[in-house]
């Protein structure tokens, strides 16, 4: 498992975000996707909880460094879902359906905030995939490469489940530890629909990191080593 150049990932994520944000500034009409802004500021709290506990793991095994790289952990996990969220946020292209059409043709503007989610989407799913890569090299270190993957794999079925309590009950990651009726709204998520839901939802967040995965450390070869062929 290759290790991922933390610093130049991080500018170049840090640009790609700023240019997102400044493709939506250009083709803002109105003030109703203000939102996608915040969601992609959530999406970044995965990524810099793992990019933290990515440092505390490479720091002198004390009690404190595992207690703190626990913490770190359970944060993370906390608020991972808010980055593939960012991918539901196309439902709002379907809310406001009747605002793009015009003689029975969809305007130039459905196109313009389509591409405009869909950067802030795609910027969601890089973010998540990285801070997932970070912890699973952290898990592989600590573990084995079967129990990494058991643990990816469960992660994502949870971020499967954020994501149904944020898009259905429209709960926030710092809900589980503020609201006091918290335990109410999960005893509603208990059905056959919420199961399906999470399934459907942790196998596509599977599929995109493995994708991710694979890219990295199974395709390509060093450029060196390629002109001696």
């Amino acid at each position: 498992m290759k290790t991922l150049n933390n610093r130049y990932l991080f500018i170049f994520l840090g640009l790609f975000s700023i240019i997102t944000v400044g493709v939506y500034e250009f083709f803002k009409d109105q003030t109703y996707y203000e939102f996608l802004i915040w969601n992609l500021f959530l999406a970044w709290i995965p990524y810099l909880l793992a990019l933290a506990a990515s440092y505390i793991h490479k720091q002198k095994s004390t009690i404190l460094q595992v207690i703190l790289l626990l913490v770190f952990a359970l944060g993370w996990l906390l608020f991972l879902p808010n980055s593939p969220y960012v991918l539901t946020d196309f439902i709002h292209l379907t809310i406001m359906k009747h605002t793009y059409a015009q003689n029975g043709n969809l305007t130039y503007r459905y196109w313009y905030d389509f591409y405009t989610i869909f950067l802030f989407a795609w910027n969601g799913l890089l973010l998540g995939c990285s801070s997932m890569y970070i912890m699973h090299l952290i898990a592989r270190r600590m573990f084995n490469a079967f129990l990494s993957w058991i643990g990816i794999g469960v992660t994502s079925l949870l971020c499967g489940y954020g994501i149904l309590l944020g898009r259905e009950y429209r709960l926030n990651s710092w809900d589980a530890l503020l609201d006091t009726n918290i335990w109410g709204v999960l005893r509603m998520t208990l059905s056959r629909e919420s199961v399906l839901f999470c399934f459907v939802v942790g196998l596509v967040v599977l599929m995109v990191y493995a994708t991710f995965y694979f890219i990295i450390n199974g395709l390509g070869t060093n450029a060196r080593s390629d002109q001696h062929h």
